[in-house]
């Protein structure tokens, strides 16, 4: 029998740890409510038809998670629901960027000294709640990229030039010949040169055997040279064997190349032609084409006739990015006139791009556009999806993706969109005679330079170059393994065919896969950063021709 002592003693220390136990819970819920960093408005001063709204970005340490409750006139508050910021460091902008946001009502505020990755995560955050429910961002001054400048439109006109030859021509239009403006801008035309010293080049089909197999049938798959210096593309594009490539009897070819749009992104006198013809050009042969283009990329093709303005000379990419087109700043659409996935329209041969704002440049819509809306007639009259070429071993119709540098850094998961323009990281900084400062037209990367290194990249990246190489060698590393599976996806597909084991149906399925996967893959494969420009995008894209390419290996009896 227990006594009464020790009976009074065991009540007194439980009632004891009770209480013990009620502060504890009471101090984790004032933490939890402290943690949760309001700015704006009392909940009683917001009104009951405002939107409660979730959002989430990546700051520096993980994921920042907010509540926003607004609609589209108005921000009234916002809540820091979760983060995981560096103490006294990204913590302070934690606090005072969405304040700042409320009392501005404007997402493009100055970010906390010292804290700008957890700054921007918070304003993607507050982008990603307001987007999420249908509200524009645009309206409270978020940039979904940066918008400093806004480009010019180039004219257009409908005037004939068949019966002009070409040294005429050349005499009409001196302006969009850069040697024209060499005495005006000796400095800039001087960097400009530099160019010429980018002569390097890596012929694809030794560094990746892989694409002899996956571009069968494409003349791609026997001449694929890496890109040089802007200097050389005329040199490159009439000298390349995809156009001078012979068959056994000696005749030319027939898969190669004839048109003249071959020079849409080589001479700025291809894009006045078509501008000034309006389209006309485009029925041109490469021939006929290359009888005036001999000016490689210059001083036109990103200003037109009056430098230091930037005007958008390819026409087709102020349709490409339709009423986004002043959200994009002017240097972007200056570079993206060249470096996007395009196509040559059946029927007219016309340059396009496969998508008309920002929203429909993701792959996956890029891919819904050629799989379901755009159709290629073939000899027999039927219309299909449209292929730029069949795979002479599987019969799989493929799309060749181009150079998807402008959809890839402008696409959702870029990092740095918003804050940089293609100028701002390959074009530095270059000091004139006259003591002003302008931009460097010797295009370099940004790993090359070392004031942008230092006095930029610094700010949120302690080793770019080694981060950099991380991300490149990661992703050259699936990039390969997926082409090696790809490659034996269309010898199986190929063998399959001949078997008679399988269906139409079933080939059919095995080949709509395989054209998708290939596409996924080379969006990554062509695009000239390697993960770079955007990892998180990059990946995506080789996750989905995984999946596909696993998923058509997995239907082999």
């Amino acid at each position: 029998m227990k006594s009464k002592k020790k009976s009074t003693l065991m009540t007194d220390v439980i009632g004891i740890l009770c209480g013990v136990f009620l502060v504890a819970v009471g101090v984790v819920s004032a933490v939890s409510t402290a943690s949760a960093h309001v700015a704006g408005m009392r909940d009683s001063q917001i009104p009951d038809s405002a939107l409660t709204m979730i959002g989430t970005a990546e700051g520096r340490n993980g994921v920042i998670k907010v509540q926003v409750k607004g609609d589209e006139g108005q921000i009234y508050q916002i809540k820091v629901l979760s983060e995981d910021e560096t103490k006294g460091i990204g913590s302070v902008a934690v606090k005072e960027v969405p304040r700042a946001i409320c009392a501005n009502q404007d997402l493009q505020v100055d970010g906390a000294t010292g804290a700008t990755i957890t700054s921007d995560g918070i304003k993607a955050a507050v982008y990603d709640a307001l987007t999420q429910n249908g509200i524009d961002a645009y309206h409270f001054g978020y940039r979904i990229v940066k918008a400093d400048k806004v480009a010019k439109r180039a004219e257009t006109g409908a005037k004939s030039v068949v019966a002009v030859t070409p040294e005429q021509w050349k005499a009409e239009h001196p302006k969009v010949y850069s040697a024209y403006w060499k005495d005006e801008y000796p400095d800039i035309y001087a960097s400009f040169l530099q160019n010429e010293q980018n002569k390097d080049v890596i012929e694809y089909t030794e560094e990746f055997p892989q694409i002899v197999s996956l571009y069968a049938g494409y003349p791609f798959s026997y001449d694929y040279a890496s890109a040089r210096g802007h200097a050389y593309v005329i040199d490159d594009v009439t000298g390349t064997d995809r156009l001078h490539k012979k068959m056994e009897d000696g005749s030319l070819n027939p898969e190669i190349f004839q048109k003249a749009n071959c020079f849409t992104c080589k001479s700025p006198v291809m894009a006045a032609l078509v501008n000034e013809t309006g389209g006309e050009a485009y029925s041109w042969t490469f021939e006929q084409m290359q009888a005036f283009a001999d000016e490689p990329v210059g001083c036109y093709t990103c200003h037109g006739d009056t430098p230091g303005e930037f005007t958008v000379t390819h026409t087709y990419l102020a349709d490409a990015v339709g009423d986004d087109f002043e959200r994009i700043d002017a240097a972007n659409l200056a570079c993206g006139q060249c470096h996007n996935e395009y196509f040559f329209m059946p029927g007219t041969n016309s340059t396009t791009l496969p998508h008309d704002s920002l929203a429909s440049m993701s792959p996956d819509l890029i891919l819904d556009y050629y799989n379901t809306q755009l159709k290629k007639t073939e000899a027999d009259g039927t219309q299909v999806p449209f292929y730029d070429f069949s795979n002479k071993i599987s019969g799989v119709k493929v799309i060749k993706v181009q150079h998807p540098e402008l959809e890839t850094y402008l696409g959702e998961g870029s990092q740095h969109r918003g804050k940089f323009t293609c100028a701002d990281c390959h074009m530095g900084d270059l000091k004139t005679a006259d003591g002003k400062t302008t931009k460097n037209h010797y295009l370099t990367s940004p790993l090359d330079n070392e004031d942008l290194l230092k006095n930029t990249c610094s700010e949120c990246h302690t080793d770019l170059k080694a981060e950099v190489q991380a991300i490149q060698d990661a992703v050259v590393k699936r990039t390969v393994k997926i082409a090696d599976q790809l490659v034996t996806l269309h010898q199986k597909i190929g063998e399959a065919a001949a078997s008679g084991k399988y269906s139409d149906s079933e080939l059919a399925e095995m080949r709509s896969l395989a054209r998708d996967a290939q596409f996924y893959w080379d969006f990554v494969f062509v695009e000239n950063s390697n993960g770079a420009h955007n990892s998180k995008l990059t990946n995506e894209c080789l996750d989905k021709a995984a999946s596909l390419t696993e998923q058509a290996l997995g239907m082999f009896k």
